[in-house]
């Protein structure tokens, strides 16, 4: 692992997961690229405009400053931590900008966090999270944090659980755990789907199939795929290679 994305809103949600990018960060030796991508407001042309327009303009510029500036923040703080890091601020949709510096950048994981998806603004959050893990071609770590804003776990990884599904091979297993156990020191349990609400295990990692993709689960329900919304323990996504 050389290239890690951290996107972030600045948000209690990317906050807890923070932690876990220093872990990794730290563990790995991997860069961390701090993204943030801005969703300027757009006017609604279609209501009368009332006091000056201009006002607008001037308002989503200055959320545009403040936001790199606390981008430029963010990066100094972990720099000083001893990490390697770059910065990249980008104009667009949250998902695709995400998408796209993950593929330009080569990313070879993707930390985000994700609340409970408990208010309206939540959801449209945690829609970017699931959209990233379906969507990207490298490994998605997905931190989940309390409705307050807290962690729901600490930034540790003593067990790893294993996702077993009828597909996967042992080489499968493999590749996606053996430099996780090794840099962690950690505990692997290989657990049928059935188990994994049940496991005591600090990070659950699994595989996404294109069968088990967040469209295709709205007419087939998977459990993986609701694993992914609601799991209390961090997950660590692949995706099937093509």
């Amino acid at each position: 692992m050389t290239t890690l994305l951290f996107p972030t809103d600045f948000s209690f949600t990317t906050s807890v997961a923070l932690d876990w990018v220093r872990l990794f960060a730290h563990k790995t030796g991997a860069t961390v690229t701090l993204l943030h991508v801005f969703q300027p407001m757009i006017p609604d042309s279609t209501l009368p405009t009332m006091g000056d327009p201009g006002l607008g303009v001037m308002a989503s510029q200055e959320i545009e400053d403040i936001s790199r500036q606390r981008l430029g923040a963010l990066a100094d703080e972990l720099r000083a931590e001893g990490l390697s890091v770059e910065v990249e601020w980008r104009i667009g949709f949250v998902n695709d900008g995400i998408l796209e510096a993950a593929k330009e950048r080569s990313a070879d994981l993707i930390v985000m966090g994700r609340s409970d998806l408990s208010t309206f603004f939540d959801r449209l959050a945690g829609s970017a999270v699931t959209e990233v893990a379906d969507e990207a071609r490298c490994p998605v770590l997905i931190v989940p944090s309390t409705p307050e804003g807290h962690a729901v776990r600490p930034a540790q990884v003593h067990t790893i659980a294993y996702a077993m599904q009828p597909e996967t091979t042992q080489a499968q297993v493999s590749f996606q755990t053996d430099s996780l156990v090794e840099a962690f020191d950690a505990q692997l349990l290989i657990l049928t789907e059935d188990k994994l609400d049940t496991a005591h295990a600090d990070l659950i990692v699994m595989e996404l199939h294109p069968a088990s993709g967040f469209l295709d689960s709205l007419f087939h329900p998977n459990h993986l795929a609701k694993l992914i919304e609601n799991s209390e323990v961090p997950l660590l996504v692949y995706h099937e290679k093509k």
